[in-house]
């Protein structure tokens, strides 16, 4: 009888409580340590047991309420590849180690791995000799019209062309900088336009480049500073080229030094596939004050059959809202990408798991929503006024990172997307 009774009780013994070494060191690792390690964007770290048991009730609060990780795609469409957001389960396992009163377990902590070794196939930097200083607070700047906003020439200086796979970008100023849009430009145009003010480096317009949007090279969020293509594709970066770096910050109270440099890297297989872009763009918008739901909507015919591998948004804080859907010649519909709600600081490109195909004459369906009133936290003009904005390459975009399916169709995709921004520049005088 005896042993039949221990036999029971060991059957309603209760589940060990998570420890930190065995369960929640990982968590923190797999989904924090960009913004929160060393030289990232977060205020504080989060990777030993000290920081984030000190820290840990706080934290439950921000990824139960979805505030952290800072992800805004929504969670509809094709499967996205690094999504950034801790599941209701790992929550519920950090909770569980909370009430247990944080045991840290047996065994060493989890070794962080250093950055990858490996040399750089081609560098680029602005002057370390001579820094732009991000001015300490946003007001005085933007009450005189100047957004938070700087434009940055990196000198590629590559004597050859290069089939860019991957690119690491890296700033001596990780708190304040929010958002990089990144182009390539192989015209010296950015030269021309930071050499407009010789005092300082960068220049205060959009990175754009002639007709090519900056985005059209990958887009990165806080905390995030590399842009990596999926395997098996790269971007054709022609000799002689420079990297421009569209780079939104964020004041932090105090002034900073804010310098660039970008590592980039060519790990090519046989058969790699040169990325394209499809420009999907509103030119202008005229939104009266106060209007909290004004929608613009752009439609486009696919001219070729062509494999889409990630997507980069554009939009203003104006915009509340986007999202860019395609329709087959049945009339099916998908949804592609979708933001519900938009913040500029977190759209950065989103790459897919696996790429998928449109095809010829399928429409794709782009529609972004905005809030000019005092509803909208983002909004910039506040009170609210009436906004009157345009730009060449468009005031919100959806890039899409496409290949034709066959390759002898590429210039022709190349000739139709510029043929196409150049056709909305002239309707909309």
């Amino acid at each position: 009888m005896i042993t039949f009774l221990c036999a029971i009780l060991l059957l309603h013994e209760e589940p060990s409580a998570p420890t930190w070494i065995d369960d929640i060191q990982g968590i923190f690792v797999n989904n924090c340590m960009p913004c929160h390690g060393s030289g990232g964007a977060g205020p504080f770290h989060l990777l030993s047991y000290e920081d984030v048991a000190g820290r840990s009730s706080f934290i439950v609060e921000l990824t139960s309420k979805g505030l952290m990780p800072p992800w805004i795609v929504d969670d509809v469409g094709f499967p996205v590849k690094h999504k950034r957001a801790i599941s209701k389960e790992d929550i519920a396992i950090i909770q569980k180690w909370i009430e247990a009163d944080k045991p840290m377990g047996e065994g060493a902590e989890r070794i962080i791995c250093a950055p990858d070794p490996t040399e750089a196939d081609a560098i680029g930097h602005t002057d370390p000799q001579k820094p732009w200083i991000v001015p300490p607070e946003s007001e005085p700047r933007w009450h005189t019209g100047i957004r938070d906003k700087r434009t940055f020439v990196l000198p590629i200086n590559n004597d050859i062309p290069i089939k860019v796979t991957s690119f690491e970008f890296q700033t001596t100023a990780p708190r304040a900088v929010q958002m990089v849009c990144f182009v390539f430009d192989s015209q010296g145009r950015g030269k021309i336009f930071d050499s407009w003010d010789a005092a300082e480096p960068g220049y205060e317009m959009m990175g754009d480049i002639g007709w090519v949007p900056s985005g059209t090279h990958g887009k990165i969020g806080p905390g995030l500073g590399q842009v990596t293509l999926p395997r098996g594709y790269h971007w054709e970066l022609p000799s002689g080229a420079d990297l421009i770096a569209e780079t939104h910050f964020r004041p932090t109270g105090k002034k900073e030094s804010l310098s660039c440099s970008v590592k980039i890297k060519s790990d090519i297989v046989q058969d790699s596939r040169a990325v394209q872009e499809i420009v999907s763009m509103i030119r202008r918008i005229t939104i009266e004050a106060g209007s909290d739901k004004y929608v613009a909507q752009e439609s486009l015919a696919i001219p070729v059959d062509v494999d889409v591998i990630g997507i980069t948004p554009r939009a203003g804080p104006e915009c509340s809202a986007m999202k860019i859907l395609a329709t087959d010649g049945e009339g099916e519909q998908r949804i592609l990408l979708s933001y519900s709600d938009w913040d500029p600081h977190y759209g950065e490109t989103v790459f897919y798991k696996n790429p998928f195909r449109l095809k010829k004459d399928e429409t794709i369906e782009s529609i972004w929503e905005f809030n000019n009133s005092e509803s909208n936290p983002r909004n910039p003009f506040v009170p609210a006024q009436f906004i009157d904005l345009a730009r060449k390459t468009g005031v919100a975009n959806f890039i899409l990172h496409v290949v034709a399916a066959d390759p002898e169709e590429s210039d022709d995709l190349y000739e139709w997307n510029l043929s196409m921004l150049r056709k909305r520049q002239r309707a909309n005088q």
